[in-house]
């Protein structure tokens, strides 16, 4: 398997995002979400979104246009889903929880696009 330079980037730009998934993740559960049907609700809504951005990358668009133009075209298209995650995942209502979210949805974007390109 060979890593090219743009892949390597790519993974080590993904860290800190993978590592603030894993953060928000807990936040939930020591914030006292362990409520079945609320995690349940959340669970779909992370669906919902990821639903969402993978029907937004554009199969004939996919080597036309760059990668982050692409992502942030089908993050962007997608907000109303990761509005819902947000507002279902953080109910504080707390800065940094949201910023995760987004940051996570245009990750997963990004994945999306490089998936479609056969790189991921």
């Amino acid at each position: 398997m060979t890593v090219t330079r743009t892949t390597l980037q790519a993974a080590l730009m993904a860290l800190p995002l993978l590592l603030a998934g894993c953060e928000a993740a807990t936040s939930l559960r020591g914030a006292g979400l362990s409520n079945p049907k609320l995690m349940k609700s959340i669970d779909d809504a992370y669906e919902a979104r990821d639903n969402c951005l993978a029907a937004n990358i554009h199969l004939a668009e996919v080597y036309s246009a760059s990668a982050q133009s692409l992502a942030a075209t089908a993050a962007a298209s997608c907000q109303t889903q990761t509005d819902v995650l947000i507002s279902l995942s953080n109910p504080s209502g707390d800065p940094r929880v949201a910023a995760a979210i987004q940051k996570d949805s245009s990750f997963r974007a990004m994945r999306f696009v490089l998936k479609a390109r056969g790189q991921g």
